[in-house]
């Protein structure tokens, strides 16, 4: 079957393997959709701890194509996988701090994942979901089950003011899942143009170009703020227009070895909540529900198709200017 596999940093081939066989708990699925995600970049660039050589890709799902004996699903379901696999062992897995399991393997990540024609999955990873849904939007349940988790973490009442900083798709998703639970005022903060407009057909209230405009001049007061960017600057910027006890997620996944200088006075003094947001504990079913149910806006986010021949060199270079998120299928 056809994979792609990275070798080494920077260097990802597309190439033949071996078709996995699954055993008893497992299923073997083929891909229809997969998600490319920031982190995927991170771990192409050698940014992101990852077991190589892998075959990375873990926001995806697909149809299933053969099944071990004894097991509940069957030939034809179509599933979303939750790539995060927890021993249920560990200290964090029975406080139920699963993001943290201490045996935590990842489809994409430590395991190969859904950059193939084919993915071995254990059973326990998949999720049913109706076979009339958009092939493509399996792509979206695993950054969904993530954001959810992050709104869950800031507990929105109804009647906030929320910023959120970054327009790439979980951003876009953090803005409709914030409509949906009854923030007052959305505000995102994204340089490009094109996705501004995008976030206001979607729910936002208000856009902000911070190339245009001082950020922490023209926002303060913002109840909940959500760092989806990954990057340093955004997370001050958060920190500075959240008010005094109000909330900063994070979920924005930064290079491993980035630092940022942050003041313990200040962080003190204003009484903020910064609350990191992991992963996606418990959260991956209710984002497949969510989908099949049509809940979301997720095609407008869809910038373009990948095919697995084309992914080395898609992963090489940064998304198209405006482009918010590739999907990569196994035609």
């Amino acid at each position: 079957m056809k994979a792609a596999v990275l070798i080494s940093s920077g260097k990802l081939e597309v190439k033949d393997i071996s078709k996995p066989k699954p055993n008893q708990d497992q299923l073997l699925i083929k891909m229809l959709a997969c998600g490319i995600c920031g982190t995927d970049r991170h771990i192409f660039h050698g940014e992101y701890p990852a077991n190589l050589p892998l075959v990375m890709g873990h926001e995806f799902g697909g149809e299933v194509v053969e099944v071990g004996s004894g097991n509940e699903f069957s030939i034809g379901d179509w599933v979303s996988v939750d790539p995060n696999i927890v021993c249920g062992e560990c200290d964090h897995c029975l406080a139920k701090r699963f993001a943290h399991c201490r045996g935590l393997i990842a489809l994409g990540v430590t395991i190969n994942g859904g950059f193939a024609e084919y993915v071995l999955v254990p059973k326990s990873q998949a999720h049913k979901v109706p076979n009339s849904i958009n092939p493509l939007h399996l792509g979206f349940v695993e950054p969904l089950a993530c954001c959810i988790r992050g709104m869950d973490l800031a507990e929105i009442k109804g009647g906030e003011k929320v910023a959120i900083f970054g327009g790439g798709s979980m951003g876009m998703l953090v803005v409709q899942l914030a409509k949906l639970a009854g923030a007052s005022e959305i505000i995102l903060i994204t340089r490009q143009k094109s996705r501004r407009s995008v976030a206001l057909n979607l729910g936002a209230t208000r856009t902000i170009d911070p190339n245009a405009e001082d950020v922490t001049a023209v926002l303060s007061e913002i109840d909940i703020s959500f760092e989806v960017a990954g990057v340093s600057e955004t997370f001050h910027q958060c920190c500075a227009v959240t008010r005094a006890g109000g909330t900063v997620i994070v979920l924005g996944v930064a290079p491993k070895d980035e630092k940022t200088p942050f003041s313990v006075y200040e962080f003190l003094v204003k009484g903020l909540k910064i609350i990191a947001s992991y992963l996606n504990p418990e959260t991956q079913a209710r984002a497949a529900e969510m989908i099949a149910n049509r809940k979301l806006n997720l095609d407008t986010l869809i910038s373009r198709k990948v095919r697995l021949d084309d992914l080395p060199s898609v992963l090489a270079v940064e998304p198209g200017q405006g482009d918010i998120k590739y999907i990569v299928t196994s035609d």
